[in-house]
Parts: structure tokens; C-alpha cells; sequence
């Protein structure tokens, strides 16, 4: 039996989430506060694969969920409270993906080191390899972008970040993906679990965790409806530092701004992207179906992710869309 240590993961992890090495119940973790993180490696001639995690929930909260899939299958998930995932596999060569899927508002992420853990992997032979390499983009947001409540209203056992819109763009797109995004945040308005407003969480990864900026081939941001209880003015200043933020964080990769599906702010919203010259998205004739008004539902999801694949594929003009 093979077992790969955090620190054996993390060489590979950082392309596909924001993830770090944290030592929780005196054991180094492959630690992230984002829903959406995940890994994608290569197994061969192994016929099983164990994911040891580490059940990480606020005491109040359900479990946390994770997902995984084989070789670009059907998602299955399961609870971050059974401590462990078996994955079993043929000997052949195959290609895994697990994501952190599922927490709750009340798991503080933040200053509480309630994030998704994972302690290791283990094969019964074979090895991990690293997976290709694709074009990377970052998706920026709130709640809509992390995955949350797309097939219900129960936390963490509702949330998709692996089915949400951006998980079917990256699909559609053959993209690796990182989210950067966290419930209920803005650039007016602080997150739950303790995140702060989206200019801080951008460079962090918690309250005690720098995150070191990646080389993505485009970042997309989807904010806006968190703040729509701030006066317009408030809300424009904001938006234009943020954007200008990002240009600076990220200077060799395109930027390209939703329009809320919600239309909220939408006029301000272009105004500030054309004048930084990013791309603008716009989302008004979509289709949306949502299950509370703001969070798109599964459908919604599915449509959506569709409709973007098509609008970011101009700017990623050596790959089509699938």
C-alpha cells in the first residue's frame, strides 16, 4: 500500500482550488476554504484508492460533503463524516477528481479552521501522477459561485459547486477552474463564516493564510447581489478599487464581468468594466430558473454554465467548447 501526505498532494492541488497545508488535530491537512476546491491526479495499476478526510464541521453544522468522480463520470458524493472515501478502481489508467461540495454559513472558515481537510490517499499499488495540464480559470464571487443551495434548501447537502454554473462552464470548457468565492460575500458586504469583503479574501485563504496568486488564462467575477442593500455611489467605488485589484493581483490574464443574474447594479456594473476594458457578460436573456429568486436551481445551473461556456470561448480561442 502507497500513501501520499499533504504534502505529496499539494504539488499538484493549487492548480484546482485554493488549497494549503494546515496541521489540524496534530496532523498536517490538504487544507481549503473553498467550496469548489478540488484535486485532479492520474492513478494506474491500482484497484482501490482511499481519500482520508477529516470530518471538520462547526459542532452546529451538519457534515461537510465531498464529491468525486472517475474519469469525467457522474459526481457521487459523499459525507465528510465517515472519515473516509474508498474509490475502487480496475488496474487501468484513470483519472479522479474529489471537491470539497458541501459546508454550512455557521462552519467558521475564516478564524475557526472549519474548512475541508484531507489527511492523505491511499492506493493498494500503483501510483498517482499528476493529470494535464489545461487553461485555468479563475471564477470570482459570492454563494452563486461557490456552489450553494442549487438543488434545495438544506445546507451543505443542497450545495453543487460540482454542477453549478461554473463547474459547467469549466466542463464545457476542458478548464481547470479555482473558485474564490465565499456565501453571502461582496465588496460591500463580509461573507459568513467570518470571511471578510472580497478585496481581502481574494489574497487569502483564511485569516491566517496568504494565498500566493495563481497564473489563471482568464479570471470571470460574479459579484454584486450581496451588496445590493449599499447606497449606489458606495457601491460603484467599491466595484471600480476591486476591479482594479484584480487587474493588478492577476496583470497577464483577461477579465471578464457577469452582470448578476439578478441585473442587480447591471448599469453600474458595465460602466466600470468598459472603462477597464474587460469583458462584459451579459445574463439578462438566459433563461434562469432559480430555487429561492438569487440562487440558481439545477436547470438554472445547467443553463447558465451553457450560455457562459459560449460567451468565455472567444477569449480562450484555442480550445472549443465541448
Amino acid at each position: 500500500m502507497k500513501k501520499y501526505l499533504p504534502t505529496d498532494l499539494i504539488k499538484f492541488a493549487s492548480r484546482t482550488g485554493r488549497w494549503t497545508i494546515k496541521k489540524l488535530d496534530n496532523s498536517p491537512t490538504l487544507y481549503t476554504t473553498n467550496l469548489g476546491s478540488y484535486l485532479r491526479f492520474k492513478v494506474s495499476d491500482a484497484k482501490k484508492c482511499q481519500i482520508t478526510v477529516l470530518p471538520n464541521q462547526n459542532f452546529l453544522s451538519p457534515s461537510q460533503v465531498f464529491a468525486f468522480r472517475i474519469d469525467e463520470g457522474k459526481w457521487q458524493r459523499t459525507q465528510a463524516s465517515l472519515g473516509k472515501i474508498d474509490i475502487p478502481l480496475d488496474s487501468t489508467l484513470h483519472a479522479i477528481e474529489i471537491m470539497a461540495a458541501g459546508n454550512t454559513d455557521i462552519d467558521e472558515v475564516w478564524q475557526g479552521n472549519e474548512g475541508f481537510a484531507i489527511k492523505n490517499i491511499y492506493l493498494d499499488r500503483g501510483e498517482i501522477t499528476a493529470a494535464s495540464q489545461r487553461p485555468l480559470i479563475n471564477f470570482i464571487g459570492d454563494s452563486i459561485t461557490a456552489g450553494c443551495w442549487v438543488v434545495g434548501n438544506h445546507p451543505a447537502a443542497d450545495y453543487r459547486p460540482e454542477t453549478n454554473y461554473a463547474g459547467i462552464c469549466a466542463d464545457l470548457l476542458n478548464v481547470d477552474s479555482v473558485r474564490i468565492a465565499y456565501s453571502a460575500g461582496g465588496v460591500l458586504r463580509p461573507a459568513t463564516g467570518g470571511v471578510p469583503t472580497a478585496d481581502v479574501f481574494l489574497g487569502k485563504i483564511d485569516d491566517q493564510t496568504l494565498w500566493t496568486p495563481n497564473h489563471p488564462d482568464l479570471n470571470v467575477i460574479n459579484l454584486g447581489v450581496n451588496d445590493r442593500r449599499f447606497p449606489l455611489a458606495q457601491f460603484i467605488a467599491a466595484f471600480d478599487l476591486f476591479i482594479q485589484q484584480v487587474k493588478l493581483t492577476f496583470p497577464h490574464a483577461p477579465l471578464a464581468i457577469i452582470i448578476p443574474f439578478s441585473q442587480t447594479f447591471a448599469s453600474a456594473i458595465r460602466t466600470i468594466a468598459t472603462k477597464h476594458d474587460c469583458s462584459i457578460i451579459e445574463t439578462k436573456t438566459w433563461h434562469h430558473s432559480f430555487t429561492d429568486g438569487l440562487h440558481p436551481d439545477q436547470a438554472g445551473a445547467i443553463t447558465e454554465g451553457k450560455m457562459l461556456a459560449q460567451a468565455l470561448q472567444p477569449l480562450l480561442p484555442q480550445f472549443s467548447v465541448q
